[in-house]
């Protein structure tokens, strides 16, 4: 809906009605005006009206009349009605049948456009709630928006196992979900009031990760100048989610490894043995079962951790679930203060075309990037990053870049992409990896594999 909506007048007198329409219309507002009800009603048939102005006393069908079949016929269109010396019952019936507002006449120019402003924020809200609750029939339990069938399956397999204390294992790619999937087993599971608590275990070195997890007494090693509660004893009772537990070293893996035979781990630097009770959700964005044969996991703590295995599907192979992410992307930024904006059909196809190397992390990234440079109210094709628009075949007309080749493989459209945003980054790995929503090392193998030199980046 847009942030001004069309206003119809209606009203008998043809000079009363061309006075207030030019009011609503010098107030920002698309207006129209009708002669009758009628004529209202066949209006409202052909285009979406946020706020109907209408005469309480009409020749023919009377404006309670035109309220009633307004509310019936048009749920979404809010009514306002005026009129001069109208009885007090007439009001209290009109507010009773679900008017917005009351405005006496002669009119009060400043009191009318109160009245319509008030509708209008009456129909946002309205929207505003119709969306949120389709996001939420979407989302279920966690934040997981979906509507392909392969996530959809996804999500009813971990809405099984959610309830029982089983362990699981989620695989995907960097940026598939893997978070809110474990979160979503926390939430309707019977932990779902105690916490739940997520580390990153390729994003913190081995020695500071063992103080995290299992916690440090004072004096435990050089900088241990206090007691240090580790996560696990902070998760007791709730969950615990080990991101990237492939990154995790062997000699560690065997600590972990005990604390999942026994429940029980002393902190570092103590004799005290802590005992908690803590449902342990780990995720990966390698294939655990090669690494375990590789010899780079350990294979008897894989068995521990795969009891359940759930894969999450990467973006370009659900391209269902691309329209509401990005309907769900564009409300929460727009909640946090970016512009209100729509997204053109066209875009949104050229969206689901591409290859999110990223995945739905990158795709939060690029709305979120359009959402503050599109001028316009409406992201337009033009306005997605130049290796996006070129998906469809179609040219980037913002950047001029040439169209892609429909022969190029998936990769190499990926390819193509990812040092097109490292070139355009002057080469700063951070921040193209930020943009492109992958972390420092999954971009830096991509740019060895593309035989690109690493060495030459800053950052």
């Amino acid at each position: 809906m847009a942030d001004k909506p069309p206003i119809l007048v209606v009203d008998n007198d043809p000079e009363l009605r061309d006075f207030i329409a030019r009011a609503i219309y010098v107030d920002g507002y698309p207006v129209e005006a009708c002669q009758d009800a009628a004529a209202t009603l066949e209006r409202l048939e052909s285009i979406e009206v946020g706020v109907v102005v209408a005469e309480v006393f009409l020749r023919g069908v009377n404006g309670i009349e035109l309220l009633k079949q307004v509310r019936e016929r048009f749920p979404g269109t809010e009514l306002v009605l005026m009129g001069r010396e109208v009885p007090t019952y007439t009001v209290v019936t009109a507010m009773q049948l679900g008017a917005a507002d009351f405005v006496d006449k002669p009119i009060d120019t400043e009191r009318l456009l109160l009245a319509v402003g008030r509708a209008v924020e009456r129909v946002r809200l309205a929207h505003e709630n119709l969306a949120l609750k389709r996001l939420a029939d979407l989302r279920g339990a966690g934040d997981m928006v979906a509507a392909s069938p392969l996530l959809l399956d996804v999500l009813e397999r971990v809405d099984l196992v959610a309830a029982s204390d089983i362990r699981v294992l989620i695989e995907g790619e960097s940026g598939v979900g893997k978070e809110l999937i474990a979160n979503r087993l926390h939430r309707l599971s019977p932990r779902h009031d105690r916490p739940f608590v997520a580390v990153n275990c390729g994003a913190i070195s081995e020695n500071l990760l063992e103080s995290e997890l299992f916690g440090h007494r004072k004096g435990a090693f050089t900088g241990a100048t206090d007691d240090h509660k580790g996560l696990f004893e902070i998760a007791d009772g709730g969950t615990l989610f080990l991101d990237e537990i492939g990154e995790m070293s062997l000699e560690l893996q065997v600590k972990l490894l005990r604390v999942l035979e026994r429940s029980e781990f002393r902190p570092l630097g103590s004799n005290k043995i802590v005992r908690v009770d803590v449902r342990v959700v780990a995720a990966t964005n390698k294939t655990l079962a090669d690494e375990a044969a590789a010899g780079r996991f350990r294979e008897d703590l894989f068995y521990r951790l795969n009891v359940i295995r759930v894969e999450v599907p990467p973006l370009r192979d659900r391209p269902e679930d691309v329209g509401v992410l990005v309907e769900a992307f564009l409300d929460a930024h727009r909640r946090k203060g970016l512009p209100r904006k729509r997204i053109h059909a066209d875009a949104v196809s050229a969206l689901k075309a591409y290859a999110f190397p990223g995945n739905v992390r990158e795709l939060r990234n690029v709305i979120e990037r359009c959402q503050i440079l599109t001028r316009g109210e409406e992201i337009m094709l033009s306005d997605l990053p130049p290796g996006i628009s070129a998906a469809t075949g179609q040219p980037s007309v913002s950047s001029g870049a040439p169209a892609q080749d429909l022969k190029l493989t998936l990769a190499e459209v990926e390819r193509s992409h990812v040092l097109a945003v490292y070139e355009a980054h002057k080469e700063n790995k951070v921040q193209t990896a930020r943009s492109l929503g992958i972390n420092v090392k999954t971009l830096y193998n991509k740019l060895k594999s593309y035989a690109a030199s690493p060495a030459g980046g800053k950052g």
